[in-house]
């Protein structure tokens, strides 16, 4: 497996414009990470001088990126809102093919007040069966993660996946996702995040692994990274797991989480 870092982690340099994609690139080759993910909302131009600097910046360092991500809402009331996202998530599909990029992480869809569940369920379907067509031409992989919304729970994005049955489509599991609320929680409470990833793993195409506290030993508390891995390798899965940190200071909590990945991974 892999270890990568999303732009996520660092949201707030994003936003305060202390942050860019090619001083992101360059971290990332400091703290000894494999790749980036790169969330959409943090590009400053899609022209293909921008998007060929990005490339060639990436070529001058021992990182790649590991995925782009997109924050769609497939399950909107507003149908022509959903139209507009459908068009939205294809040109970053075509996007994500310029850079050589194979991966984009999707979501299914937020959950919107007066709307029913199975109606909300039946929307995300359609418009991903809009947008699989181009996915499968450009060769790049949908991803979806369990984001909360109106499909979070593992069974659902397991039938979403075979009712496609596309390579196109598949996993972007964030295990700790699917139990809000986990770091505040006993190890004994948490169990339900094993189940479900044990459920979904097979799928996996990409991964999240949210960290944010250690031990004195710099041992993760909020989730057993082992247990995770253990499951991952099960199920054959050898992509990325891309870093999702919380705390004031995501430099510091990468810095650990490489050095504790490391000494899972290389043994």
């Amino acid at each position: 497996m892999k270890i990568g870092c999303s732009t996520w982690s660092f949201h707030q340099a994003f936003d305060a414009r202390e942050m860019d994609h090619f001083s992101f690139a360059e971290l990332a080759a400091r703290l000894g990470l494999d790749g980036i993910e790169l969330l959409t909302g943090t590009f400053p131009s899609v022209t293909p001088r921008y998007l060929t600097d990005l490339r060639a910046k990436l070529a001058s360092l021992p990182v790649e990126i590991s995925a782009l991500a997109v924050s769609n809402d497939f399950a909107h009331p507003d149908a022509d809102e959903r139209r507009r996202q459908c068009e939205d998530l294809g040109a970053w599909t075509r996007i994500s093919r310029d850079l050589g990029v194979g991966i984009l992480r999707t979501f299914t869809g937020d959950v919107h007040d007066g709307t029913d569940a199975d109606e909300a369920k039946r929307r995300v379907y359609e418009c991903y069966e809009r947008v699989l067509p181009t996915a499968e031409r450009t060769n790049v992989t949908l991803a979806v993660e369990n984001h909360g919304g109106v499909m979070n729970d593992a069974g659902e994005l397991v039938r979403l996946i075979l009712h496609f049955g596309s390579s196109a489509l598949q996993l972007n599991p964030d295990p700790t996702n699917f139990l809000p609320g986990h770091a505040r929680m006993t190890e004994a409470e948490r169990e339900p995040i094993y189940d479900a990833l044990a459920r979904v793993a097979r799928f996996a195409v990409h991964s999240h692994l949210k960290l944010g506290t250690f031990d004195a030993d710099g041992t993760p508390t909020n989730v057993d990274v082992p247990r995770l891995l253990a499951i991952y390798r099960r199920a054959s899965y050898n992509g990325y797991l891309s870093f999702e940190t919380f705390g004031d200071d995501p430099a510091d909590t990468v810095t650990k989480g490489v050095a504790y990945l490391r000494s899972l991974l290389e043994v």
